[in-house]
């Protein structure tokens, strides 16, 4: 009553933002309702975390590149959604109820699921106009990338993938330089300025056709046995002849030494029958299992090495190199 006469409330304003529901204030005990998912804007979440983290809804705003009372706006109105108090607003500034903070961590993890597929979406995007350039070893070209292309293949059949063969070094080069976003290398070790990660091991051995005097023998060879014989190798620069190097020291100046470019130019060479040659395992495996060729035990041989997948700075995270990787270090043993 007021001076003798009955006085109405007036009622709360509610802005049209609000879809017809008034915004809850603090202490209101509306229960919490379920809103519908196309109720729940991004702008408004992501506003809700910047206040959380900046402390006012000004600050907010500004974070977001938006004006102060278009964010006000936004929050009551997802409040008035969400049915309950989510911003206790002082003088001071602003922070969040015990519903706030709640609803914010759920947001986090809501925002923070769709910035990664954003980003993956733009990897993918990016992927679709840049092929992945990868550079293999001449070992590692021939017996195991066509396997690895071919499961990438089925795994992202779109994938746009360039490949270039050369020795290790080379790899190493065009790795550096940015002509090849990822390489695979046999050599021991390396370069500082690259990242390397192993993938495999592998084995340099000495082979030689079944005509050679030494197919049958029951002992190893000795090594300056080995060395006087006309012995083939792989070129300077290679993974493999790196290898050899290691077990047998400095190959290069022999009378005996004859080199070649790959292992194919090798397993045709021994065809004169009285030639040894050094190479891979993964190139001769087959041609000794079908008894082409012989593998002849020498001391210090077989000398195993490690197989690396080698870039420059940080690691690539675009789809198609991601996938490469998973396949390689899937199917290689550490």
């Amino acid at each position: 009553m007021e001076g003798g006469r009955q006085v109405t409330p007036r009622p709360r304003r509610v802005p049209a933002e609000t879809g017809g529901r008034p915004p809850p204030r603090l202490g209101d005990s509306l229960p919490v309702r379920r809103p519908s998912t196309n109720e729940l804007d991004l702008i408004s979440i992501r506003l809700l975390l910047a206040l959380e983290a900046r402390g006012s809804i000004s600050r907010a705003a500004a974070a977001l590149h938006m004006a102060q009372p278009s964010a006000s706006a936004r929050l009551r109105r997802f409040e008035a959604i969400v049915g309950t108090a989510l911003i206790d607003r002082g003088s001071a500034g602003s922070r969040l109820t015990p519903a706030g903070r709640l609803i914010s961590e759920w947001a986090g993890e809501v925002v923070s699921a769709l910035d990664g597929m954003t980003a993956a979406i733009g990897s993918l995007a990016r992927d679709s106009v840049n092929p992945l350039r990868v550079a293999a070893s001449l070992t590692i070209a021939e017996h195991l990338l066509p396997n690895w292309l071919a499961g990438l293949s089925e795994r992202m059949p779109a994938a746009d993938v360039h490949s270039f063969v050369g020795n290790s070094a080379a790899v190493c080069s065009l790795v550096a330089s940015g002509e090849a976003t990822l390489g695979f290398i046999e050599s021991p070790e390396a370069p500082p300025t690259l990242t390397a990660r192993s993938f495999a091991t592998d084995e340099v051995v000495a082979v030689a056709s079944r005509a050679h005097l030494w197919s049958a023998t029951g002992h190893p060879v000795a090594r300056a046995d080995l060395l006087a014989a006309p012995l083939i190798v792989r070129e300077q620069g290679s993974g493999t002849r790196a290898a050899a190097e290691s077990a047998l020291g400095e190959l290069s100046g022999r009378n005996t030494l004859i080199e070649v470019q790959s292992s194919v130019a090798a397993r045709a060479a021994l065809a004169m029958g009285r030639a040894v040659a050094l190479l891979s395992i993964l190139a001769v495996r087959e041609d000794i299992r079908a008894q082409r060729l012989v593998q002849i035990p020498a001391e210090g041989l077989p000398v195993v090495r490690t197989l690396r997948t080698v870039w420059h700075g940080a690691m690539p995270d675009d789809l198609v190199s991601r996938a490469l990787l998973e396949i390689v270090h899937g199917a290689g043993q550490e």
